[in-house]
């Protein structure tokens, strides 16, 4: 059997109202044997939280690159296609992101979240403009850092992203719109459904992550790092999108901005 280029794994529990269009993005990829998707049930196979969902999925895999997709998540047009042209122009390359755009339950753009480049100096200080879905990466990069910490419940990414930067990885950034996250009261995180309570534990739980990995935010790093999106064009970019199609269909945003590979 031919190994796939791409393995993602969708993570689910309980209700799962937008599985059928999450898995219809991956499938309108056109990617066929290259791409293996990998739904991770914890109905049926119980697990100890989304990060160990994720390891438990990504162990499964037999793709050469990885990435994960949240079941009320959508994976724009060509967007395997765009990564799959990074990859053969770059083949030493083990870890690439894109951009990403928010909509509303009713698919309704609300944000978009164009990223900036790379930067050696910032990425020791702050932490990388990357967003979970929005990432691919090697099967060998992810087990040389061991997979994602099964203690963390909420920014499980940027965990990975730190550990990703300490194995001396560069991400490639793809200046395009890979991924739309969806923002609905059942989202784990979904503003208008978090408690000061939860809040609290969620800022709690990232430090503690932060002193594991002995890394520090200065506030230098990230004032530098909003220059660096200003003067990069990144943030006016998110801007003008933002404006250009907040509550516009995601349906015509995907027509208009995701068509060239």
């Amino acid at each position: 059997m031919k190994q796939p280029l791409f393995s993602c794994v969708m993570p689910v529990k309980g209700p799962r109202p937008y599985m059928d269009e999450a898995l219809e993005s991956l499938h309108a990829q056109g990617m066929g044997d290259d791409l293996e998707i990998i739904v991770q049930d914890a109905d049926l196979e119980p697990d100890r939280g989304q990060s160990d969902a994720f390891n438990k999925g990504f162990a499964k895999a037999h793709g050469k690159w990885l990435f994960w997709l949240n079941a009320d998540d959508v994976l724009l047009p060509n967007a395997l296609r765009k990564v799959q042209r990074v990859i053969g122009e770059s083949p030493s390359r083990t870890w690439i992101a894109g951009n990403q755009v928010f909509v509303d339950k009713d698919g309704r753009v609300t944000k978009c979240l164009w990223g900036n480049s790379w930067h050696d100096w910032l990425y020791r200080h702050a932490l990388p403009h990357v967003n979970g879905p929005s990432s691919f990466f090697t099967r060998e990069l992810f087990e040389k850092v061991g997979g994602f910490d099964v203690r963390m419940s909420v920014g499980m990414d940027f965990d990975l992203w730190i550990k990703f930067m300490k194995a001396g990885a560069h991400f490639e950034r793809i200046q395009s719109y890979l991924w739309a996250w969806r923002n609905h009261d059942g989202s784990k995180t979904s503003s208008g459904v978090r408690s000061e309570f939860e809040l609290r534990r969620q800022a709690e739980e990232i430090a503690e992550m932060l002193r594991r990995q002995s890394f520090t935010i200065t506030g230098t790093g990230n004032l530098k790092l909003r220059l660096w999106r200003l003067l990069d064009g990144s943030y006016l970019r998110s801007v003008v999108d933002s404006v250009r199609w907040r509550g516009r269909d995601l349906s015509a945003f995907s027509k208009r901005m995701c068509g060239d590979v």
